[in-house]
């Protein structure tokens, strides 16, 4: 069929419609990239690009190169390929084309047509900057292709369990895609950053398992789905907290103690900021927390290497908060110890060894405290 005017899928004159196929080639020019020839086109037509390249297949060489004239589409066959053509990259510039005048055919070629190479514009357009655009003399007008009906853009929902996970236990989020059809771009992303991307076909569901979670997997997850129709997304943020009362779940006490845990690190200034090692419900051991300590065997004392400081100095009358010219109290194998005075713990005056030179004792030095104990935080009575 050719110069013909009504609805196929030019806005002016069809220069020919392609046997079997809903491709047009239609006359005229336009301004920038190749995208912005869907001017020529008419409503719900387009023009065609390599996410055609299955309708554009059924176009027979033949057919191809008897048309008058040289018609662009949105697509590069660089080195045998279908893919974008992109203005600003010299692998991916080589304008496709269809039409008897287009100046490069190679019927040996690989292309999005199937049958032979033919492009309209060649050989490194992008270092010329003018790339997938129009020249008189280069392209007669643009393919357009008829666009198949939208799909409603997807609905999406991250579902889990729980946000909070036990350091350690295994971690299933789940996106659930619904409302939508054909096939659904998935991306997941932690904190913003891409972390997965798949697509899906049938099973409308996108998982991310973690077998063994720990610290670094806590933040905001986002599932964004995308399809022809639109996009839409879902997060939910999750967070891995220590098994005992360490931020990391690294405690060097048996796990039989369930409110006091030796947590390795090391903390700036005051031993109240070693705050910041310890779990939920968890704090520094201090003077409210003696009969908790006391709990610890001897055994598991001599075993736990190391010595972990706690907000305490010991004294012969009572005992007081780490102050900065006092001794910081501290419970392990590698603390110091004295015979008197008694101690505020049953395990007598063990304590953090410091450097003399240094006034504020209460603070983390290298090599001389190896973390801190903390102790669950006690539970308020309620005022009656």
């Amino acid at each position: 069929m050719k110069c013909t005017i009504g609805p196929l899928g030019c806005k002016g004159i069809v220069e020919h419609k392609f046997n079997q196929t809903n491709v047009v080639a239609c006359s005229g020019s336009w301004t920038g990239h190749i995208n912005n020839a869907s001017s020529l086109c008419r409503r719900g037509w387009g023009v065609c690009s390599w996410k055609e390249s299955s309708m554009l297949k059924k176009i027979s060489w033949q057919e191809a190169t008897s048309v008058n004239g040289c018609y662009a589409y949105d697509a590069s066959q660089d080195g045998g390929t279908c893919k974008p053509c992109v203005s600003d990259h010299w692998g991916s510039d080589d304008l496709a084309g269809i039409g008897k005048s287009c100046q490069h055919r190679n019927p040996m070629g690989k292309s999005c047509i199937g049958h032979g190479k033919i492009d309209a514009s060649c050989c490194v357009d992008s270092l010329l900057r003018r790339a997938c655009t129009y020249r008189p003399g280069i392209a007669s007008g643009v393919l357009c292709c008829k666009k198949e009906a939208s799909p409603p853009p997807p609905q999406v929902q991250v579902i889990t369990d729980k946000s909070t996970f036990i350091i350690g236990e295994k971690a299933l989020l789940v996106c659930q895609v619904s409302n939508t059809k054909g096939p659904i771009n998935i991306a997941w992303l932690k904190d913003k950053t891409l972390i997965k991307v798949e697509q899906l076909k049938k099973n409308l569901q996108s998982k991310i398992s973690i077998d063994k979670i720990n610290h670094h997997h806590s933040g905001e997850y986002t599932c964004l789905a995308t399809n022809d129709g639109g996009s839409s997304q879902d997060h939910i943020y999750i967070r891995a907290r220590g098994r005992q009362g360490c931020a990391t779940g690294d405690s060097r006490l048996p796990r039989k103690y369930y409110n006091i845990s030796a947590c390795p690190g090391r903390w700036k200034g005051h031993i109240r900021n070693g705050r910041s090692l310890c779990g939920d419900n968890f704090q520094v051991c201090s003077i409210e927390n003696i009969q908790d300590l006391n709990v610890l065997s001897w055994k598991d004392l001599f075993f736990l290497d190391g010595c972990f400081a706690y907000d305490v100095t010991h004294s012969s009358k009572k005992c007081l908060h780490c102050k900065d010219n006092t001794i910081m109290a501290g419970l392990g194998r590698s603390c110091q110890y004295k015979l008197k005075p008694k101690g505020c713990t049953r395990h007598g005056y063990l304590y953090v060894k410091s450097n003399k030179k240094v006034k504020n004792k209460c603070m983390y030095y290298k090599g001389y405290s190896t973390g801190v104990m903390c102790c669950r935080t006690p539970i308020k009575e309620a005022i009656k």
